[in-house]
């Protein structure tokens, strides 16, 4: 029901940790079935009736972003679009219903208790050591802990039929914001923390679907581009070059 993939070093999970501890995430109440809490996700994610695009988390954290590529760079083996960083969140029984075949699951951090709980009653420790389940198929919740633990769930989501064949949103750091390159549309946009449009360096162009999975659809954001932000040169780029691109 779940298979260890690999022991990993606690020292792995140091720069994580000091991340996640600096900036701690703030509470979801948008998971209705497992329940609200730190549970936030990061890398490309459907909600609702959206197309898949970039977690706004991403761009607004784009350090823990870059810790987060690593990890999966080492130790994670599947393809994965998005990732679920968890503080202290203890999730009710449920299923992942919007993911696809199996997830990467690992816990870290200085605490005891807390192990993924699968349905039947079988407990897995998932304390610095990678797990592969099916949370789609598997019901599963987290046992109570004691002390400050950290959860990762590396996952691909099931992939609107609408919008396929599958596309890449990818992102990187910039002088004024966040860089985000959408295949989908083809653009290419500069928006600040908050997500406020910045500049645009590659038009998007017109798609019939463009956000809502309606028979009405909604237009593509060609129809209404706000203004560029006055004195600021197209060209100007200082990415950070630690930071990669994409995913």
């Amino acid at each position: 029901m779940a298979t260890l993939v690999a022991d990993v070093s606690a020292s792995e999970f140091d720069d994580l940790t000091r991340e996640l501890l600096r900036k701690r995430l703030i509470k979801n109440c948008d998971r209705a079935t497992a329940g609200p809490g730190k549970s936030q996700a990061f890398g490309i994610i459907r909600r609702w009736s959206y197309r898949p695009h970039l977690s706004r988390n991403t761009w607004m954290r784009p350090y823990l972003w870059t810790l987060l590529l690593q990890y999966a760079d080492k130790h994670v083996p599947i393809p994965w679009d998005g990732v679920t960083v968890n503080d202290n969140y203890v999730s009710q029984p449920h299923t992942d219903k919007g993911n696809e075949g199996l997830s990467y699951t690992v816990a870290f951090g200085d605490y005891t208790g807390g192990e993924l709980m699968l349905e039947g009653d079988v407990k897995i420790d998932t304390r610095h050591r990678g797990h592969l389940f099916n949370g789609a198929a598997i019901r599963h919740w987290t046992a109570p802990h004691d002390g400050q633990r950290f959860c990762l769930v590396f996952y691909k989501i099931v992939w609107p039929p609408k919008f396929l064949p599958r596309y890449k949103v990818t992102c990187r750091e910039v002088q004024d914001g966040m860089e985000i390159t959408d295949e989908y549309d083809e653009s290419v946009v500069v928006v600040d923390a908050k997500g406020h449009h910045r500049r645009t360096l590659r038009s998007p162009q017109p798609r019939e679907w463009i956000g809502r999975l309606t028979q009405r659809g909604q237009k593509s954001r060609m129809a209404e581009q706000p203004a560029p932000v006055a004195n600021t040169p197209a060209s100007a780029d200082t990415s950070n070059p630690n930071l990669p691109f994409g995913f």
